[in-house]
């Protein structure tokens, strides 16, 4: 059954014990979502962050709402670097979307980014870029801005996936979060060595979360485990280019054995998803 004949349901990039985590620690930092509700400043009924053109009737439209205490950093790299309208231009520039669906930057008062059907809109909490970032420094990454960066655009192609699949009526097969996970490779990869830099930092956020997911790991979950999510990804990557990604097939991320369909991998990812979009693609 596909997420758009089940009941409406909010959807999330990570796993429920992933986020189960997040609000745990939410709450112990005293961010708490009852403060977040309490706050006119962080309402459904927020006025966007001025100095933007009109909205769009129509099609994925990005908007930042003013932050919550402590979330103006967040807002300020998202508008630093236009990773909403960057991913909304590219998507809008190839599909003709009949409905709007707005691409909202908030503070939520937890890190995720997530879509809500009811709604219709993508909620991109500024609590994820500080969680994300934070991860990779805690790791020791380098290029902590750069990975962020990738790590939000994938995220932004997954949720729009689901947006996507809501809004066009989009039939698939499996499970509609490995769907969304492919339409963010199938987006990212063409893109060159950015899209493809992007891919790999989800990949290496997904080997964190992996980490706190040890031993817990629910395999009823409508998600795949982060771990099996990371080398998909990497799967993808090594498909599309496998010389410039040969290092990633280290025996450990991503198995020979692995390797030896990636290319077939990506190949169908790329005719699924182009079979799925054509009728909706604009009309030159």
């Amino acid at each position: 059954m596909t997420g758009k004949h089940a009941a409406p349901k909010a959807r999330s990039r990570r796993s429920a014990a992933l986020r189960r985590t997040v609000l745990t620690t939410t709450a112990l930092t005293g961010l708490s979502a009852t403060l977040v509700a309490a706050s006119p400043g962080w309402a459904d009924s927020d006025r966007a962050v001025a100095g933007h053109a009109a909205a769009p009737a129509r099609g994925l439209v990005p908007q930042y709402l003013e932050p919550g205490r402590g979330d103006a950093d967040e807002r300020a790299f998202l508008q630093r670097n236009r990773l909403l309208e960057r991913v909304s231009g590219k998507i809008n520039g190839k599909l003709d979307v009949p409905a709007k669906i707005r691409m909202t930057g908030r503070s939520c008062g937890n890190s995720d980014i997530a879509y809500d059907p009811e709604k219709g809109r993508i909620d991109v909490c500024y609590e994820f870029v500080a969680e994300v970032r934070d991860m990779f420094r805690d790791a020791g990454y380098g290029k902590v801005g750069e990975r962020t960066a990738g790590v939000v655009s994938e995220t932004l192609y997954h949720e729009s996936a689901h947006a996507l699949i809501d809004k066009l009526r989009l039939p698939f097969t499996g499970h509609e979060e490995d769907a969304a996970d492919q339409f963010a490779a199938y987006h990212l990869v063409p893109q060159g060595r950015k899209g493809q830099r992007s891919l790999l930092a989800a990949a290496q956020n997904y080997d964190l979360y992996a980490r706190q997911e040890a031993g817990r790991v629910d395999f009823s979950d409508e998600h795949s485990p982060s771990a099996a999510r990371a080398a998909n990804y990497r799967s993808y990557l090594y498909g599309a280019a496998p010389k410039r990604w040969a290092a990633l097939v280290d025996g450990k991320h991503l198995t020979r054995a692995r390797s030896a369909y990636s290319r077939e991998e990506y190949a169908d990812l790329r005719t699924g998803w182009s079979h799925l979009l054509r009728p909706h693609l604009r009309r030159r």
